[in-house]
C-alpha cells in the first residue's frame, strides 16, 4: 500500500529523464553534474556574493552621503538617513546569511574595511554634531532659566556678586 502511495506522489525516474534535455541526460548518465546544475551552483555563489557586495557598497554610499552633508554643514534629515542605514544593515545581514562562505571571497574583506572606515568617519562627524547640539541646547536652557527666574529661588553663582 505504501509503495503505491510513493509511486503516485513521486514521478518515476523515466518521466524525470524524459523531461531533461539530451545534453543533461548524457551528463547524468556519465555520472557528472549536469551543466544546468553546475551553472546554478556558480550563479548562486556569484549572486549571493555579489548581493553582499552590493549591500556593502549601498550602505557605504548612504553613510558617506550623510557624512559629507554633516561635514559641509548642509541640512541633514536624520530620520531619512536612519531609515536608509537601517534598511542597508538589514539588506547586508540578509545577504550575508544567505552566503555560506563569504569569507572565501577576496573582494569582501576590502569592502568591509572601507565600510568600517566610512562608519568611523561618520561616527566622528555625528559626535561633533551631537556635541554642538548639546552646547546650543545648554545655552538655550540657561537663557530660558535666566529669563523666567527673578533670582528669588535660585542659588547664587560663586564669584558672581549680584
Amino acid at each position: 500500500m505504501e509503495q503505491i502511495k510513493q509511486q503516485d506522489t513521486a514521478p518515476s525516474l523515466e518521466m524525470q529523464a524524459l523531461a531533461l534535455p539530451d545534453r543533461e541526460m548524457l551528463a547524468i548518465a556519465e555520472g557528472m553534474e549536469s551543466p544546468a546544475q553546475e551553472r546554478d551552483v556558480q550563479v548562486e555563489w556569484l549572486g549571493t556574493q555579489s548581493n553582499a557586495l552590493i549591500a556593502i557598497e549601498r550602505l557605504k554610499a548612504t553613510i558617506d552621503e550623510e557624512t559629507s552633508k554633516l561635514e559641509s554643514r548642509a541640512v541633514v534629515d536624520f530620520d531619512i538617513f536612519s531609515q536608509r542605514k537601517n534598511r542597508g544593515l538589514l539588506e547586508l545581514t540578509r545577504a550575508i546569511r544567505l552566503t555560506s562562505d563569504i569569507q572565501g571571497d577576496p573582494r569582501v574583506t576590502p569592502q568591509l574595511t572601507q565600510l568600517r572606515a566610512s562608519l568611523i568617519r561618520n561616527q566622528a562627524a555625528l559626535q561633533i554634531h551631537l556635541d554642538a547640539v548639546r552646547e546650543v541646547s545648554a545655552i538655550i536652557a540657561k537663557s530660558i532659566q535666566e529669563v523666567e527666574s527673578d533670582g528669588t529661588y535660585s542659588l547664587p553663582i560663586p564669584g558672581n556678586r549680584s
